[in-house]
């Protein structure tokens, strides 16, 4: 009975212990010597690697040794000085090397990004100096084809002239040869009617 007390009053430490545990770093120097005990008087048990994480469990009287558990799940003393609370290199390497990772991919597809922009606003440039080119050519066959109506409505106009001339000099012709047979009709007439009545006279 007194043995399982003794665990089960272990077991209820272990886990006031586990709910109080904080993450803490070794530092980056060396590695370091564990006790097993809160002081030098201690003998050494293990050791950890510098800047490997455990987990602190609870400091002594003095503040100057920190109960910790390892990786591995053993329990010992460490100086509390040698205890960090920021990560170590060992811890932020890999981390650090996964953003360098992201952000390197990142500028390679910011690159890649800023030439398809490129490619895309000269694949443009080249399509709208087509279309320009192409609008060039049908205006200048637009103002060819409007050269050549002006000529042929230049040309039509002129024959419109020259028959209008044709039928104003036809018309006057018209008209003085009626003007010169109603005048020389009009000499004649009276010749002839008097000459008739001298007849009729005569005959009577």
């Amino acid at each position: 009975m007194k043995k399982q007390n003794i665990i089960t009053l272990l077991s209820f430490f272990m886990l006031v212990f586990q709910v109080n545990a904080i993450d803490k770093y070794v530092t980056d120097d060396v590695d370091v010597f564990l006790r097993r005990g809160p002081g030098s008087q201690y003998a050494y048990s293990n050791s950890v690697k510098a800047g490997e994480k455990v987990t602190e469990l609870e400091k002594s009287a003095d503040g100057k040794y920190t109960r910790i558990q390892i990786s591995n799940g053993s329990v010992a003393w460490i100086e509390t000085a040698k205890l960090k609370e920021q990560p170590s290199y060992k811890e932020l390497f890999p981390s650090l090397e996964a953003k360098l990772a992201e952000y390197k991919d990142k500028a390679d597809n910011a690159d890649q990004y800023h030439q398809n922009i490129i490619n895309e606003s000269n694949q443009k440039l080249q399509n709208n100096e087509k279309l320009i080119e192409s609008l060039q050519n049908k205006s200048n066959e637009l103002e060819k084809q409007v050269k050549a109506q002006s000529k042929q409505i230049d040309s039509m106009m002129n024959q419109v002239d020259d028959k209008r001339r044709d039928l104003i000099v036809t018309w006057f012709t018209y008209g003085g040869l009626v003007a010169g047979g109603g005048f020389l009709l009009g000499l004649i007439l009276p010749s002839i009617i008097p000459s008739r009545r001298k007849r009729d006279r005569w005959m009577r």
